[in-house]
């Protein structure tokens, strides 16, 4: 039997890899050490989910399946996008997502507004929650194709001080938040738990930057390790 094939798929600004610096930090070689075998696409820096679903579908276009796609942040738009208007259903088996803003933040209206350099990439434009909810409308989930969801969620004060601006304005308008994206948000599908994580360290990325304050670590690859075993369950 084939070994099974794991899609990571990156959010909004993320990347493949960056000289020994993979975005997915540890994920790739911890699943081939599990026996399974992993594609990471390269997708459009900033773009929008029209642009990235499209390119992503491209790049899996000679992928038989069954696929198992694993999504952060933005890339679970992408990934649901290509499952259900560009042939993805064919061959996809499951997504799980992990800080997936399914209902959109209010961020991406507050950073289109002022001196923010977001504002010109157009990729943040679909992910209000206005956007979002038309997504929604437009793009029903697939029958036979599992979706399941992780949330996470930091107390304001355990956020990485660059981004805790965000994460205060997020927790007065939709609730708890990783810095990024509500738990609110985050659920689709099969719902798995809501991880004691900031939206960075949902892969691996730490950029606390605080030398005058500890917060314990939140450790990563057991979670992606749990993923993984499930996807080999599904292949037996």
């Amino acid at each position: 039997m084939p070994a099974p094939t794991v899609v990571l798929v990156y959010g909004w600004l993320g990347f493949r890899r960056i000289l020994f610096w993979d975005y997915f930090r540890g994920v790739p070689a911890m699943y081939a050490e599990m026996g399974m075998r992993t594609l990471v696409p390269d997708l459009p820096w900033g773009g929008t989910t029209k642009q990235r679903s499209t390119s992503l579908a491209d790049q899996l276009a000679d992928e038989p399946g069954p696929l198992h796609l694993i999504a952060h942040s933005m890339g679970g738009i992408d990934a649901r996008r290509y499952i259900a208007h560009l042939g993805g259903h064919a061959r996809v088996a499951s997504l799980t997502t992990l800080g997936t803003p399914h209902r959109g933040s209010m961020l991406a209206e507050l950073v289109q507004h002022g001196l923010w350099p977001f504002r010109w990439l157009a990729g943040v434009h679909d992910l209000t929650p206005a956007a979002m909810a038309r997504f929604n409308d437009e793009t029903p989930d697939r029958p036979g194709i599992a979706y399941r969801s992780y949330s996470s969620a930091r107390p304001v004060p355990e956020q990485p001080w660059l981004v805790r601006y965000f994460g205060r304005r997020l927790e007065a308008a939709e609730g708890a938040n990783d810095s990024q994206v509500s738990i609110h948000s985050s659920r689709w599908g099969e719902h798995l738990g809501t991880l004691h994580a900031d939206h960075y360290e949902l892969v691996g990325q730490n950029v606390w930057l605080n030398p005058f304050r500890r917060r314990e670590r939140f450790a990563h690859l057991p979670v992606y390790r749990r993923i993984g075993e499930w996807v080999l369950d599904q292949s037996d």
